[in-house]
């Protein structure tokens, strides 16, 4: 019984192992995805910036 008993815990702790594995690859995953996020977000917010300045000085703005 004894041995029985301890394949039992090494089972456990292999079970224990993997979904700590699990979870930490899905928070890789996720936090990769929201570093993407960011990225296009500031890349969108740069960009309308550039519009905003590019058409404040266009000759269409000034005439209205």
């Amino acid at each position: 019984m004894n041995k029985l008993e301890q394949l039992i815990a090494q089972l456990d702790l292999v079970n224990q192992l993997l979904c700590t594995r699990v979870s930490l690859e899905n928070n890789a995953h996720c936090m990769h995805f929201f570093i993407q996020l960011k990225a296009v977000s500031q890349k969108v917010s740069l960009a309308e910036k550039n519009w905003q300045v590019k058409n404040a000085c266009s000759p269409i703005s000034s005439e209205k």
